[in-house]
């Protein structure tokens, strides 16, 4: 009966483990509608960072969807996103998204891997 009970208790907390990992990855058509509203004017529509202000950037806008900046880790963008970038026009946005919304955000960040 008591291994009954500790299996009850471990199948329960893998199943909310595997909830809350799943809920912490964000919902990425969610941060689409972030990213058009907060991102898109510098970044461009596809994160390639083509905008029409682009070309005013210096240096321009990183390109999402390339190697370099998918090759960073979530901590990293987080990081950005929330800080800023020094030495560009990436500015903090810290305050600017609830945690869901900065983790639907970062999904849709991840779908322009190309």
């Amino acid at each position: 009966m008591r291994a009954m009970s500790l299996l009850a208790v471990v199948v329960v907390l893998g199943i909310a483990q595997a909830t809350l990992a799943a809920s912490s990855k964000g919902n990425p058509e969610a941060g689409k509608k972030i990213y058009l509203e907060s991102c898109q004017s510098c970044h461009g529509p596809t994160g390639k960072g083509d905008s029409d202000m682009a070309a005013y950037l210096t240096p321009p806008p990183a390109n999402l969807a390339a190697e370099a900046t998918q090759a960073k880790t979530d901590a990293q963008l987080r990081k950005i996103i929330l800080e800023g970038l020094p030495g560009t026009a990436m500015a903090s946005f810290e305050g600017a998204f609830e945690d869901a919304q900065l983790a639907d955000l970062m999904a849709y960040l991840r779908s322009l891997k190309p």
